[in-house]
């Protein structure tokens, strides 16, 4: 494929000072970089919110969109890559098709689909939509079709550096990351209870929230992790916490989520079915450090090799192209 030009239009949480370097738009960025093409990341909310009195995003809106365009004008890409682009108008989406009727338009989503009016609206201007919940499910979602495609949650080789299944002197036995919502409380609280185990919970609140290399050291210093999103009931979906767990080496539990096998299979992660299910096999991995080290390499490496920035990228770009 040649060298290819993207304005890669996201969030890039440049107001947290690095503090979620390891999230999935920097990672797409790196990836199309890394395969060759050249990226300019446009961080919407931040020009939005530059070009406003009082920092407000919403009323940078109009600007940003501007400034957006002449983005555009200059550099001219092949792509306009938008991520969750909330405040990125259907007019401007149109203005481009009908300037550069060559450009591609594509748009990724990695979280569930909730407060989606925004894609419904947009979706007759893009080429492609990326998401990592399986395609089917879109089909009750959305009235206007059109190409969606499923994508992984993003390792990163030059991120997820680290292998805890190496470390010999772990600070933690078990952790879960993730905040204290009323989708999943029932099941925290009996994870609280759990015994005779060096267990931790991080992310309920600003006082346990890790962020930055800390937080990649956290996964570093834990055996093992439970990964349990707000919602395991969709085909395919999980956060992006599967992959930072797996691909940071932590031997990681995960609910059967439906179609999940043919992302991870169970010598990759340990499935569970319910929670005393899960409270026996954390029990068994404890006591079995050779199978739990076994698990957690061959995790590292499904995560390192098949959903790596470069193949993912280049599986969108592909699919961009048909």
């Amino acid at each position: 494929m040649k060298s290819l030009k993207v304005v890669h239009c996201a969030n890039f949480s440049e107001s947290k000072n690095g503090a979620v370097f390891y999230a999935i738009d920097r990672k797409i960025s790196n990836g199309l970089i890394r395969n060759g093409h050249f990226v300019y990341d446009f961080s919407y909310r931040e020009v939005a919110k530059s070009l406003a009195f009082f920092k407000s995003k919403k009323l940078g809106a109009k600007k940003m969109n501007l400034a957006l365009m002449k983005v555009i004008e200059n550099i001219k890409p092949d792509i306009l890559l938008l991520g969750h682009s909330e405040i990125v108008f259907n007019d401007t989406l149109d203005q481009v098709k009908r300037i550069y009727p060559n450009m591609k338009i594509a748009m990724w989503w990695v979280d569930p689909f909730e407060n989606i009016d925004h894609i419904h609206d947009r979706i007759k201007y893009l080429d492609a939509f990326f998401a990592t919940t399986d395609p089917l499910y879109f089909d009750k979602l959305f009235k206007t079709k059109t190409s969606f495609f499923y994508i992984p949650n993003l390792c990163d080789n030059s991120i997820e550096v680290q292998k805890s299944f190496e470390n010999k002197d772990h600070k933690y036995d078990l952790i879960f990351i993730g905040r204290d919502d009323e989708n999943r409380r029932e099941f925290i609280q009996k994870l609280n209870g759990l015994k005779n185990i060096n267990y931790k919970h991080f992310g309920s609140s600003r006082d346990t929230l890790v962020l930055g290399n800390d937080f990649l050291e956290l996964l570093f210093q834990s055996k093992m992790a439970v990964n349990y999103s707000r919602f395991n009931d969709i085909s395919l979906y999980s956060s992006d916490r599967i992959v930072q767990l797996t691909g940071q080496g932590v031997l990681v539990f995960t609910p059967r989520i439906p179609n999940f096998e043919k992302l991870f299979t169970d010598e990759e992660v340990v499935y569970f079915d319910n929670f005393n299910d899960l409270e026996q096999k954390v029990s068994y991995y404890l006591k079995h450090e050779d199978e739990r080290v076994k698990v957690a390499r061959a995790g590292h490496k499904k995560a390192h090799e098949i959903f790596n920035e470069k193949v993912v990228t280049l599986h969108m770009l592909e699919k961009i192209y048909n």
